[in-house]
């Protein structure tokens, strides 16, 4: 059973959380026209957002409040299937910072991009 998250711009894309906790999310995206960019291929923004979200859900899915302050990808190929699969991992911290690994995939296993980012604890919920 997934959870649509609650951000509209996610909602929008029809982004589905498949999972979530403080240590792993994962967010899936079925592809659809308005994805796609001049060249038929998934518009990189699309990407991005889908490894955004999955980021922003793992780090949210604790006690604390945490927003993003620092994010990279890196594009390694194209899309070949239909569905887009990002799994965000925590892979350090502080007391203050979360720091998350989010792999996108499609769901024939394409390696489509790699997103590294840090967020910051703003306070208690």
């Amino acid at each position: 059973m997934s959870e649509q998250y609650l951000d509209p711009f996610a909602q929008f894309l029809g982004i589905d959380i498949t999972f979530k906790s403080f240590e792993k999310s994962i967010a899936e995206l079925s592809i659809q026209p308005q994805h796609l960019n001049v060249l038929g291929t998934v518009h990189g923004a699309v990407i991005f957002a889908i490894a955004d979200a999955s980021f922003a859900r793992a780090c949210n899915a604790g006690e604390d409040l945490f927003i993003g302050m620092q994010t990279e990808i890196r594009y390694m190929g194209q899309v070949k299937g239909k569905r887009l699969i990002a799994t965000a991992k925590l892979i350090g911290g502080s007391k203050k910072l979360a720091h998350y690994q989010v792999e996108i995939s499609d769901e024939l296993g394409s390696n489509v991009a790699f997103f590294t980012a840090t967020a910051f604890k703003l306070e208690k919920r």
